[in-house]
């Protein structure tokens, strides 16, 4: 379903990457605190969604964008309605896409240092904050931070194995394209 203004709510979305994120540390500690969510993991997964939310839609409109409107009108001459469009039609031609966005929206989550530290205690740490902690002693063993490191990286690159076909296959969709 094509939207009338989907370029403008595109362009929207990208115009918050103009404010950096660590401008909006302070107002938004404030507003966590107000609310009482001060040391939750809650507000942290509310900051990190909302950082990934406009990579994400320009990407899922894109690569939408991509698909031919054609599929849609066979589906709906076929009888189909507009949710079984979506999701008998749409949804397994996006999943490529999705897998993109899933895989940066989980290392932009992942590599995130400055809402966690700011907004969580030490008792709420997490796997980000530990690897900082390792690195805070002068008299660090490497050994294990560098042990701790490779487990760091270990869940993104299981994702991206598990979602490299996916990945592959929109990389290969856009370039037939082009």
């Amino acid at each position: 379903m094509r939207l009338s203004k989907g370029q403008l709510v595109t362009n929207t979305a990208l115009l918050t990457y103009a404010i950096p994120a660590s401008f909006l540390i302070v107002p938004y500690y404030r507003i966590v605190h107000a609310y009482g969510l001060s040391d939750s993991h809650w507000a942290v997964i509310a900051a990190q969604v909302t950082f990934a939310i406009p990579f994400a839609v320009l990407i899922l409109q894109l690569y939408a964008s991509l698909i031919p409107l054609d599929l849609d009108d066979a589906a709906r001459i076929d009888g189909a309605s507009p949710f079984g469009v979506y999701l008998r039609i749409y949804l397994p031609l996006m999943v490529p896409a999705l897998a993109v966005v899933a895989i940066y929206a989980l290392l932009l989550a992942w590599n995130d240092y400055l809402y966690q530290a700011v907004l969580l205690s030490l008792k709420n740490m997490t796997v980000s904050m530990t690897q900082g902690q390792l690195f805070a002693d002068v008299d660090a063993e490497w050994n294990a931070m560098m042990a701790a490191a490779i487990i760091y990286v270990l869940p993104p690159i299981a994702l991206l194995f598990a979602l490299r076909r996916y990945v592959a296959a929109s990389l290969s969709m856009v370039n037939a394209r082009v």
